[in-house]
């Protein structure tokens, strides 16, 4: 476009690349200062850890090098992933109980409802 003026700024301290060009997703901070990003666990550290700092939202950046970031209220607080947590084994000889929360509506009472044959919508409506 010609006759348009140079709008660009130049970059100064103040501006942080690196958080301005990366991806970032909020979270929320649990009752052990924890939070989860990308499938692992990740814990603020006990030093950075502030009273009502649970329950509140913390910005996740995941920096263009790789490199994690969390900014709680302004300021970068610093994080460890957790370790994973043991898995519980049952006794030899018992099988675990597999619970499905999410069967998606697949219950056994659920069985069949769909394939039963239903009247037409015409002879449904009552006028």
């Amino acid at each position: 476009m010609a006759g348009c003026p140079n709008q660009h700024r130049a970059v100064t301290p103040q501006l942080d690349l690196a958080a301005i060009l990366c991806h970032v997703e909020g979270r929320l901070v649990g009752s052990e200062y924890t939070f989860s990003f990308a499938g692992r666990r990740y814990q603020i550290v006990r030093s950075e850890a502030q009273a009502g700092m649970r329950r509140q939202h913390v910005r996740v950046e995941l920096r263009l090098d790789g490199e994690l970031k969390a900014r709680y209220q302004g300021r970068y607080v610093e994080i460890g992933e957790c370790g994973m947590r043991p898995a519980t084994m049952a006794p030899p000889g018992i099988k675990a109980v597999r619970k499905d929360h999410n069967a998606g509506g697949r219950r056994s009472w659920m069985q069949g409802f769909f394939d039963r044959p239903s009247p037409p919508l015409w002879k449904s409506i009552k006028k």
